[in-house]
């Protein structure tokens, strides 16, 4: 479940990277910045809902420090994406194909830190 909710994130990102540069006149470093932030909450949201559904948060608080976990979880892989795009995009790949390689860079830490920081909990082992 959590390769299928990424590989939807990642045609969410993909095509926001293309539609805002190609289409909106974005730098690849903005476009990449805002996909990659659209696609972190609709894969929150769907790993929540159906990657780790046995362990919903009772409250609209619990999922809020949730939700605030996952985004300072993110952060560092946020960055490390943007990274590693620009520096490929710098070396003249489409920042699609730069994005790719990125995210397969990023995808078993993605998992890790989801799995053991942000979707657990003490009464959700």
């Amino acid at each position: 479940m959590f390769n299928l909710v990424g590989f939807a994130g990642f045609l969410l990102q993909i095509g926001a990277i293309a539609l805002l540069t190609r289409r909106g006149g974005l730098s690849p470093l903005v476009a990449t910045a805002i996909a990659l932030e659209l696609a972190a909450f609709q894969n929150f949201l769907a790993h929540s809902r159906w990657t780790w559904g046995d362990r919903r948060e009772a409250t609209i608080a619990g999922w809020l420090r949730r939700y605030w976990r996952y985004q300072v979880a993110k952060t560092a892989s946020l960055v490390a994406n943007l990274a590693i795009t620009t520096a490929l995009v710098y070396v003249d790949l489409p920042a699609e194909i730069a994005n790719t390689a990125a995210v397969l860079a990023c995808a078993v830490p993605n998992f890790l830190v989801s799995e053991h920081l942000v979707f657990h909990s003490v009464s959700n082992p």
